[in-house]
């Protein structure tokens, strides 16, 4: 067996060991960690109980106002709160079949240039009622020609080589 003398001299034994030391603040460092994550988990809590007051609160106000609307909703219980989930939207063309991207070319060389919006104007005009977005979408694939006008807008214009099928 070893005697005093010798494990003062061994650094891996003993209470002043650099191992040691590291160790034991390692250990501290873990204690600390495991207290701020137990505080965190009770914070989480406190919050979410919070937002789920605040949306049967949201809901139970957007109730209110429904019903003061003179509109058949039914209040929610306030324990409760529902989710609202959006459902899918109607499937199919929201342009109308006669809408087509030939039309739209028609529309363009009938205007000469002109943004989509007139484009737009022009076709629902005709009875057709068609969003700038879908007169965009449209001349893109039709192979009309871009610029930018003088008022900052996106123009539409013939294109000067013929259109590629598509």
């Amino acid at each position: 067996m070893p005697d005093a003398a010798a494990l003062d001299r061994d650094p891996a034994s003993g209470a002043n060991s650099p191992i040691v030391q590291a160790a034991e603040r390692l250990v501290t460092r873990i204690e600390a960690l495991v207290t701020q994550v137990a505080e965190l988990r009770a914070d989480n809590a406190l919050l979410r109980r919070e937002v789920r007051e605040a949306l049967a609160l949201i809901d139970r106000a957007g109730d209110a106002a429904a019903a003061s609307r003179g509109s058949r909703r039914t209040v929610a219980p306030a324990g409760r709160s529902k989710s609202r989930r959006r459902g899918k939207g109607p499937k199919g063309r929201a342009t109308p079949a006669s809408v087509t991207p030939d039309i739209v070319l028609a529309t363009i060389g009938k205007l000469g240039s002109a943004s989509a919006s007139e484009i737009a104007r022009e076709l629902s005009g005709l009875g057709d009622q068609v969003s700038g977005r879908a007169v965009r979408w449209l001349a893109e694939r039709a192979g009309a020609a871009t610029v930018v006008g003088d008022d900052g807008q996106l123009r539409y214009r013939l294109p000067t080589t013929p259109p590629r099928p598509y």
